[in-house]
């Protein structure tokens, strides 16, 4: 029997595991930052890993929500459902949900901070590569003895 506390423990397990994916994301951005090249790599595939996690507990939450809508007769989103509940029961339920979207804005927000620092360090790439370009040019490797190729 669908219950709300069967959903709002799916919620909070959502939560959670949104919550460790934002963790995940701050630390890539403090190794990008720092250039730990050898902990990104270990970093991308925990993300994976919390990112699989992440689409099955929204898979788990979609569900009971669809359950337990079927089960009151209405919608399957947070307000249809509360709006059948007594107040308790959508108070508790609520503040499941209004926690679930604070981590997936926490998320958002730090996707965009990492976003903008890949960006910046392929900007500053291209100008080191266009830079090498340049003094490869002024300085032909057979005069200096120094090869800028590679």
């Amino acid at each position: 029997m669908p219950s709300p506390s069967s959903l709002g423990d799916a919620l909070a397990k959502q939560a959670e595991i949104l919550r460790t994916l934002g963790e995940v994301t701050v630390r890539q951005r403090e190794a990008l930052k720092e250039g730990r090249l050898e902990l990104l790599q270990d970093l991308f595939r925990e993300q994976q890993a919390a990112g699989f996690a992440a689409e099955a507990a929204e898979e788990r939450r979609r569900r009971a929500a669809s359950e337990l809508a079927a089960a009151l007769g209405c919608e399957s989103n947070v307000s249809a459902i509360c709006s059948r509940l007594p107040e308790q029961a959508a108070l508790l339920l609520k503040k499941e949900a209004d926690e679930v979207l604070r981590q997936v804005k926490v998320l958002q927000s730090e996707m965009y901070i990492l976003s903008s620092l890949v960006e910046e360090n392929q900007r500053l790439n291209g100008m080191m590569a266009a830079e090498w370009r340049r003094l490869e040019g002024m300085y032909p490797s057979s005069r200096s003895g120094v090869d800028f190729k590679g």
